[in-house]
């Protein structure tokens, strides 16, 4: 019996501290999600920064790379982090291997985290998607487009009826970038 209720507990313990799906989490501002990032990023905590992202629909391989490209990006010391709007010529989506992905949420804007210059590294910083979602802001990561009606509504605001032609595959994975001196 003992057996039983502690593979229970296991099993259990396991489930919820896998990357779970936040529902409530996020940030109640586009404001707050900067200021949880910082603190967050500053505390080293994966955790909570995990809290942050809208983990619904993300596949398994996408989510895994956010978390390598966190702890990467966790080595260095943070300088700023900024909010800048999405260029309403940007198509939101890409394909690999025939599959189409698409932001998780409705994207609204871009995050912008840039790290201290170190040795001959300079100019490094990460991108991320922000979107919204019940009133919550999250980071946007990518999912399968299976079908999804939502279409229009993941067009940045005025883009709606505009052509889209410049192809974005990297606005929602997180991208490190670094030039040498």
């Amino acid at each position: 019996m003992r057996k039983n209720v502690a593979s229970i507990l296991c099993a259990t313990f396991m489930i919820l501290t896998a990357t779970p799906v936040h529902a409530a989490d996020g940030a109640a501002s586009e404001a707050e999600l900067v200021q949880l990032y910082q603190r967050y990023f500053q505390q080293k905590d994966e955790q909570k920064l995990a809290t942050l992202v809208h983990w619904e629909g993300v596949e398994q391989r996408d989510r895994d790379a956010f978390v390598r490209s966190l702890q990467s990006d966790l080595k260095h010391r943070l300088r700023k982090v900024e909010l800048a709007p999405l260029d309403a010529s940007m198509k939101l989506e890409y394909t690999i291997n025939g599959v189409t992905y698409i932001p998780a949420v409705a994207p609204v804007e871009r995050m912008i985290a840039a790290y201290e210059d170190e040795g001959n590294v300079t100019h490094l910083s990460t991108t991320y998607l922000v979107g919204r979602r019940n009133g919550r802001y999250y980071i946007d990561l990518a999912i399968p487009n299976r079908g999804n009606p939502r279409g229009s509504d993941l067009l940045p605001s005025g883009a709606r009826t505009a052509a889209i032609s410049t192809v974005l595959a990297q606005a929602w994975r997180p991208t490190s970038r670094s030039r040498r001196k």
